[in-house]
């Protein structure tokens, strides 16, 4: 901004030199040119980023007296024409018909410009400078250094030139005036009394410039403006904002100050109350802004502020905190009292005779939640949790699928019967559609974060069901039909599936038998699949033959097979175990023989090397002593074997690692780190010396684990109690 200022101050000062030359010199001719009162500016336009404005741009131009805070002593808005960099050049005044003020610059005060493009930040204010020559116009406010008071009864001197004897001319004294003064006092303001009689006016000044205080009635005024007595003002009396408000912060008008005086006994002195009405902005930068008027209080010394009290801008009144409205007049209630059931609620104020405050308090706030002692508040299904109902008899009907829908809360039944005859009993008669679900009982778990059920069948009987799953008539005897007189925790009957288990996330299905048989799952059907499991990541298979498919991997601590051993198939088994690697290896072997040339061709499948790459050679010479060599790798789904001599048998091995999609999809991880929350568990921690809890499962379903412990402890509890002799 270092040349627009130099412009800028040139221009102004030329400007000021002009007018005040204007000022002295008399005008001859009456076609003489007045001098505008205009000042050229060249600037830059630019927005908030510093990025160049190009065209027609508006531009605001305010002049202030301060250099950073204060309200604009005039301002004016321009469209300007801004080249490609920005540029442009206007005349200050342009859009005012007497163009700029005199009275802006007749103080000698320094004056401040700053400049907004299209309604953004103002730019830095531009201190407004003269020029040198520029400088001499200020004399023209003297006549010889003194003022033009001076020489306001002054009488004219005589001009002529003095007697040849004489040495200096002799001045003749003042032409007798007829205006008279009986005033005169300093610092009053004069004013004409009569036709020609000066004195002193109730005006009185202290101070000049920016420190000058105008007092009325008063010679000791406490402000700018001090009125001792009464003031009539007939028409608007407006007290403006402080400041053009801004993107960032609106502006508070200037405040209308009332001034009380009260007396303070405990500090023997008096003290000012004083309050103020102040117009404040709302909803600055928004597509609807405005104000509000507020009232504002301030003790003593302290600045008056907020007291709540304000009007907004369209009456709507918003009052302080504390705000009360007593009742007046006739029938009008002196007293209000406020009773309730103290078991359930804590009544406070009342009665209020006066003044005060009903308070009504829940002890135990309703809520559908199950919370002790608390009121049922019924959800917006109409719903609520409780740990328990107890009661004789409980009928629940439904029109929908759940007649009963209970929820526990903690490590408890969510719905707990005991009775001689059925302690839970459900029945659905509905008819399902398509892909719905209607039970008569479900159970149902939802916590994501731990191993919980949402039905669980114990029986304690020799002969009992923990759970039965019904879709026929009846069941009868049926449980002893499939297990003869084993027991059953679950019996599945139906014409379709008979036991259907889902997990998005765990186990489907656990079964587990603590008897020391080898058997904890048996799944007997005659016809089709006896075992089918499917989830997101694969399924498995086993037909009726017993052959296993599984879509995935296999994992286990080892994979081994059993048959019946060839030599004693009724008395032994016969296990093998499979070969590991690091790698998805296949393995192919063969015998062939030499031609008489020395040299054979091994023909392979037309998949091979789809199927396999990275291949290894194993050759062994069988019969006779001979060297054999490898003698065209495989190319085209063969190879070629050479011997040191002809008609050689040769026993071959050859290995290649997957490169199916699968493969590729799945590569092994040899070395992998156990997941975060199972770190510190065992597949076998009794191979490690770890306790059972060490067991993997324990990390990733440790309430499902906890169950089952606690379910086996009953059941070593139970069969030793039936052990034990009675006498």
């Amino acid at each position: 901004m270092s040349f627009t200022r130099c412009l800028l101050a040139a221009c102004l000062g030329s400007w000021l030199f002009c007018s005040l030359l204007n000022a002295q010199q008399p005008v001859f001719s009456p076609s003489s040119t007045v001098v505008p009162r205009l000042v050229n500016f060249s600037g830059k336009a630019t927005d908030p980023q510093g990025k160049v404005i190009s065209g027609i741009a508006g531009v605001t131009f305010a002049i202030y007296k301060d250099q950073f805070e204060g309200a604009p002593l005039w301002l004016e808005t321009q469209n300007v024409q801004a080249d490609a960099k920005g540029n442009y050049t206007v005349q200050l005044g342009a859009t005012k018909s007497d163009g700029l003020p005199l009275e802006l610059f007749s103080s000698g005060e320094a004056r401040w410009l700053g400049v907004r493009v299209n309604g953004g930040e103002e730019q830095p204010r531009v201190l407004l400078l003269s020029v040198p020559y520029a400088l001499k116009a200020a004399d023209a406010e003297t006549v010889g250094g003194l003022p033009a008071s001076a020489f306001m009864l002054a009488a004219p001197v005589a001009i002529g030139s003095a007697p040849e004897s004489s040495t200096a001319a002799t001045v003749p004294p003042p032409a007798a005036t007829d205006v008279t003064t009986t005033g005169g006092t300093i610092n009053y303001l004069p004013i004409f009394n009569g036709a020609a009689t000066i004195i002193d006016s109730a005006v009185f000044q202290t101070g000049s410039g920016t420190t000058a205080k105008v007092g009325i009635n008063t010679i000791t005024p406490a402000t700018r403006l001090d009125v001792n007595g009464a003031g009539t003002i007939r028409g608007t009396l407006s007290l403006p904002a402080t400041a053009v408000a801004t993107a960032a912060a609106g502006k508070i008008s200037q405040p209308l100050t009332l001034v009380a005086s009260s007396f303070d006994k405990t500090s023997s002195t008096a003290l000012n109350q004083t309050f103020q009405l102040q117009a404040e902005p709302a909803a600055n930068d928004t597509a609807a802004p405005s104000g509000t008027l507020n009232l504002l209080y301030g003790l003593g010394a302290t600045n008056p502020v907020e007291t709540g009290l304000k009007i907004g801008g369209k009456g709507i009144l918003t009052f302080a905190p504390g705000q009360t409205f007593p009742g007046t007049g006739p029938g009008s209630v002196k007293s209000v009292g406020l009773s309730a059931p103290a078991t359930d609620f804590t009544v406070s104020g009342s009665p209020v005779t006066g003044s005060g405050t009903l308070g009504l308090k829940w002890k135990v706030a309703p809520t559908n939640a199950d919370t002790a002692n608390a009121i049922v508040k019924r959800d917006a299904n109409g719903s609520f949790n409780a740990l328990g109902i107890n009661a004789d008899h409980i009928t629940l009907t439904s029109m929908f699928n759940n007649p009963v829908n209970s929820v526990a809360t903690c490590n408890c039944e969510a719905v707990a019967g005991t009775s001689l005859g059925q302690g839970v009993f459900g029945e659905s008669t509905g008819v399902a559609t398509p892909g719905e679900i209607i039970a008569g009982v479900r159970g149902i778990d939802e916590q994501l974060s731990t191993s919980t059920a949402g039905v669980i069948g114990e029986s304690w009987s020799s002969t009992g069901l923990g759970v039965i799953g019904r879709n026929s008539n009846g069941f009868g005897t049926l449980a002893q039909t499939i297990a003869g007189t084993e027991q059953v925790g679950i019996l599945g009957d139906s014409n379709g599936i008979a036991v259907a288990a889902i997990s998005d996330d765990g186990q489907a299905l656990l079964a587990e038998n603590n008897s020391g048989a080898d058997t904890a799952v048996i799944v007997n059907n005659g016809t089709g699949f006896p075992l089918f499991v499917s989830g997101p990541g694969g399924s498995v298979l086993v037909d009726g033959n017993g052959n296993l498919t599984a879509s995935g991997g296999i994992t286990g601590a080892s994979k081994n097979f059993r048959i019946d051993h060839p030599l004693d198939p009724a008395d032994k088994y016969l296990n093998h175990t499979s070969i590991e690697s690091s790698e998805m290896l296949n393995l192919y072997t063969g015998n062939v023989t030499t031609d008489s040339q020395g040299e054979a061709t091994v023909q392979l499948p037309e998949w091979f090397e789809v199927l396999n790459t990275d291949f290894r050679y194993q050759l062994t010479v069988i019969g006779q002593f001979a060297q054999a060599i490898i003698g065209r790798k495989i190319e085209n789904n063969r190879f070629e074997i050479r011997t040191s001599a002809p008609n050689v048998e040769v026993s071959w091995q050859v290995t290649g690692v997957r490169q199916d999609a699968y493969a590729k999809a799945n590569p092994l991880v040899v070395e992998q780190e156990k997941e975060a929350g199972l770190r510190g568990y065992y597949i076998h921690p009794e191979f490690y010396g770890a306790p059972p809890e060490k067991q993997i499962e324990w990390a990733r379903h440790p309430q499902m684990m906890k169950r089952i412990k606690e379910m086996q402890a009953k059941q070593l509890a139970a069969a030793q109690k039936q052990a034990v002799p009675r006498n």
